[in-house]
């Protein structure tokens, strides 16, 4: 009886089992699921060569006459004012005393040498007179005297530096008062005093928004105007203004005196100029933090390459380490 029972339930089992895989399969025919298949392609890069050729370094500006020439009365040395005269504004002649520094130390000193020159000339007359004197002692004391007296012209141009006195006729425009007000007693060391604007000198200037560092005295300039081509050179460089508002002027100097043409002319500071560098579009350098390197194609693959930079023209820059040129240069993407 349990036998049959048993035989009885196996069979339901299977025969229920055989039913739900043929629906599963009837099922499976009748909505077959179909998955897409993405197709990608490899990038494309835009490349360019890494080459080896000249580059220079050039800064660009507009320059025009009008302007006229800045000059800066310094200290020359450090100490404490005694006398101040300097104004926003006021107008100043050559040679007219704008500041005074305490001088009593240098002023005991001359005196003191003053002495001793003087005894020392006495002492040379009196031998030269007195006649009957080797030609030695004779000698001995001329020395001397001449000694004493380059003592004291030596003290006498110390003493001069104490004053600052205007170096041109002009306007003070700019009085160098950021750190401290310039007052009796003040402490100053080596460094311009004010700026002077020099009315008589019609110079021309080019204005940049800021110091540029490989521009120095010297430094040869083209000018182009309506006229044509012109070289000059730099001759003076100051700070115009204050903090965010301050601009770096820049006087030129033409070789062929005034340029001619309509009163605005493109410069050009062509500061330096290098040959056979290897060199590279300046929009491939990338860099982070203080690490720089440019993308390479190599096999089709990407590979970053560190490098080191020289001159930058603004549109090509010298690679200095890192590269030997005619290597494949990314300069799309990232």
């Amino acid at each position: 009886m349990k036998n049959t029972y048993k035989k009885a339930l196996t069979a339901a089992v299977c025969a229920a089992l055989a039913m739900s895989l043929a629906s599963c399969g009837k099922s499976d025919k009748g909505a077959e699921i179909e998955i897409p298949i993405l197709e990608t392609s490899s990038p494309v890069y835009n490349t360019v060569k890494a080459e080896v050729g000249d580059i220079s370094e050039k800064y660009y500006g507009e320059a025009s006459y009008g302007v006229a020439h800045e000059t800066s009365a310094r200290f020359t040395r450090s100490g404490q004012i005694k006398e101040i005269n300097v104004e926003l504004n006021k107008q100043v002649k050559k040679g007219d005393v704008l500041c005074v520094l305490r001088s009593e130390e240098i002023e005991e000193q001359i005196e003191e040498a003053k002495v001793w020159l003087e005894q020392a000339e006495s002492t040379y007359n009196k031998l030269l007179t007195k006649g009957g004197v080797s030609a030695e002692e004779l000698e001995y004391a001329r020395i001397d005297y001449e000694l004493q007296k380059l003592t004291q012209q030596k003290l006498q141009r110390e003493l001069s530096q104490y004053t600052v006195t205007a170096p041109c006729d002009g306007t003070i425009i700019m009085i160098n008062n950021r750190n401290k007000e310039l007052n009796v007693n003040t402490k100053v060391y080596p460094d311009w005093l004010c700026q002077i604007a020099d009315n008589s000198q019609n110079a021309l200037s080019c204005k940049m928004p800021a110091k540029t560092d490989s521009i120095g005295y010297g430094t040869r300039v083209i000018i182009t105007s309506t006229k044509g081509e012109y070289e000059g050179y730099v001759t003076g460089m100051y700070q115009q203004g204050e903090d965010t508002t301050a601009q770096y002027v820049y006087e030129i100097r033409c070789d062929d005196g005034e340029v001619e043409g309509a009163n605005k002319f493109k410069v050009c500071f062509d500061v330096y100029d290098k040959k056979d560098v290897v060199k590279i579009p300046a929009s491939a350098v990338k860099s982070i933090g203080e690490r720089k390197f440019v993308n390479l194609l190599i096999g089709g693959v990407k590979v970053e390459q560190d490098i080191e930079t020289g001159i930058d023209d603004g549109e090509m820059v010298e690679v200095t380490n890192g590269l030997v040129g005619g290597e494949e240069i990314i300069i799309n993407g990232e």
